[in-house]
């Protein structure tokens, strides 16, 4: 290491965080696989073995348990064992090395040639297979994908690169365009659509030009595509919509419903009370908007106008007069809650939020109860929480199931030269940061609770080049990470974690971040992301690695480049 330090190598690894995104980084790449074998062997470790790309079940590519240098494994990978699916993306990029978990046991870990990805159930919210594409010149396209379960057995194996989904039971594939044709001979066409039910291993019944498909309960809604025959190959196609088709079926294939010149979109990728709804956009050749239907395949209606779901049932609909009316769906009349002059948002027990174009204060909370309007700074939602910063000053959290009232404290009023973003954290917390509106740089991070004011971190931001919320401590109370630049280099960054008081509780981290907040596959409690050393994996608040491995383990030698 010592070695490694002299030659200024050490300086090779860049990587950035957005805290809206953590799995968004960039990074600097080395400039061959050779110098990856100098660092490897400067550093006295070796790059991990790549399973070979096989259609049967892969090969794990794990290494026994890291130890320490007195032999002590590096790791207690005890606390993951729940069953759970997780994937730890790479060290270098999220599209480079996966290492594929199931519990505390590693399942397979991926090269850079390969995509690997969890499989979550859109409508039970289960997940329990995990989908990999790989090299392979004996595939159509030189591609090959399968599907495996929970022990890391393949459960189907597919010609082609396929990109999957998993819908009350159904595996729906869409084979890449560029499979069976050179991409500029017929780049606009789309790749064929396959249903298969996991249940009997059956495919279903699937229309001619079929290539998405969107499950709403019994019922398969197809977009289908035909290219015109009169179109030369080169050339795109302009009213690909105008192509386009809708076909509703039933699973034995019987049509139930069909709309020309129109294209299917699901209305929710998570589990939610409208799942027996799509959204139909139906083109018209004399270039006017398209009509946007919220289409029920169940009951054959379509109610014109729709413009976005609003939560629990609700959705917002755009009259001819100009107004919208926020309907509830999830009554037999699909009745109108309210009207208003501006897009609702947002909906939950006794309140609505609505999305104000041209106003000062883009949004604005409607008390349906008592008619009265209060204009917000911010909205933040996540899971069942929602967070309002009014224009009075007052921040308030509200429990979106119930309505119930959870944090209320006066945060300030800010000027009209300053702009406001907030985040909806772990236990309560809400993340604020205060920027200039011409310069947008930060003038102030403030984090609040149900108490009031839990941290200033304002000061912090001239030491740090970036702050951001982790996760919360043993105790419940919020952790914070800082990045910073290491001196003398101009690509390392440095990593500190803090307290509610700014004080450093935990240094020598090269990166931290949190990891699938509000996710089915969470981390346990008080874990995140983090790397230290010549290592990354997962760690909890106490520096205790749950399950780690060499960064070293993302290079791979499928090109000539490496990380």
């Amino acid at each position: 290491r010592d070695r490694l330090r002299s030659r200024g190598l050490g300086d090779v690894y860049k990587r950035q965080f957005k805290r809206s995104d953590p799995m968004k980084k960039t990074v600097s790449r080395l400039g061959s696989a050779a110098l990856c074998v100098t660092l490897s062997l400067a550093l006295g470790c070796g790059c991990a073995v790549m399973p070979p790309a096989s259609s049967e079940k892969p090969a794990s590519s794990a290494a026994s348990v890291p130890t320490d240098a007195e032999g002590k494994p590096l790791y207690d990978a005890t606390r993951l064992d729940d069953g759970r699916l997780r994937i730890l993306y790479g060290y270098d990029n999220s599209g480079d090395c996966r290492t594929v978990l199931c519990g505390s046991k590693v399942l397979y870990q991926s090269a850079r040639s390969e995509t690997v990805n969890l499989l979550t159930d859109t409508v039970t919210g289960e997940t329990n297979y995990w989908f990999r594409s790989w090299s392979d010149s004996t595939g159509r396209g030189g591609r090959r994908s399968a599907l495996y379960d929970k022990d890391g057995s393949e459960v189907m194996a597919f010609d082609g690169e396929q990109s999957a989904t998993i819908q009350n039971g159904l595996l729906v594939l869409q084979e890449s365009r560029m499979v069976g044709d050179s991409y500029d001979v017929d780049y606009d066409s789309y790749g064929t659509c396959s249903v298969i039910d996991l249940a009997t291993g059956k495919n279903l019944p699937v229309p001619e030009g079929a290539y998405s498909c969107i499950v709403c309960e019994d019922m398969l809604v197809f977009t289908c595509y035909a290219r015109p025959a009169d179109l030369a190959e080169n050339e795109w196609d302009d009213d690909s919509n105008l192509h386009s088709w809708v076909a509703i079926q039933q699973k034995d294939g019987t049509q139930t419903y069909g709309s020309a010149s129109s294209t299917a979109y699901r209305i929710s990728y998570a589990s939610d009370a409208l799942d027996n709804w799509v959204e139909l956009d139906i083109s018209h050749a004399d270039g006017s908007p398209a009509d946007q239907v919220l289409h029920n395949p169940a009951t054959g209606e379509g109610l014109r106008g729709y413009r976005q779901t609003c939560g629990h049932g609700t959705a917002a609909f755009l009259t001819p007069s100009g107004t919208y009316q926020l309907r509830d769906l999830t009554t037999e009349d699909r009745s109108v809650i309210a009207e208003f002059d501006a897009l609702p948002s947002n909906y939950f027990p006794g309140y609505v939020v609505t999305w104000n174009v041209d106003s000062d204060y883009r949004y604005s909370l409607h008390d349906l109860s008592t008619g009265e309007v209060t204009p917000l700074y911010a909205v933040s939602l996540a899971g069942n929480r929602i967070t309002l910063y009014a224009q009075d000053g007052s921040l308030k959290v509200y429990d979106t199931d119930t309505g119930a009232l959870l944090t209320d404290v006066n945060a300030g009023t800010i000027g009209d030269d300053q702009r406001v973003t907030l985040d909806c954290e772990e236990d309560g917390f809400v993340w604020m940061e205060l920027r200039d509106a011409d310069s947008y740089e930060i003038a102030a991070i403030r984090v609040y609770g149900p108490e009031g004011l839990v941290s200033d971190l304002s000061s912090l931001n001239e030491t740090y080049n970036y702050l951001g919320y982790l996760t919360t401590d043993a105790n419940g109370r919020p952790l914070y990470y800082g990045t910073r630049s290491v001196p003398g280099s101009s690509y390392a960054t440095g990593c500190d974690v803090l307290d509610e008081t700014g004080n450093v509780v935990m240094q020598g981290l090269g990166s931290c971040y949190s990891y699938y907040d509000n996710s089915l596959n969470a981390l346990p409690d008080h874990v995140f992301v983090a790397r230290r050393g010549f290592y990354y994996g997962w760690m909890d608040t106490d520096g205790n690695w749950l399950y780690c491995q060499s960064i070293f383990s993302s290079v791979n030698a499928d090109d000539e480049l490496g990380y």
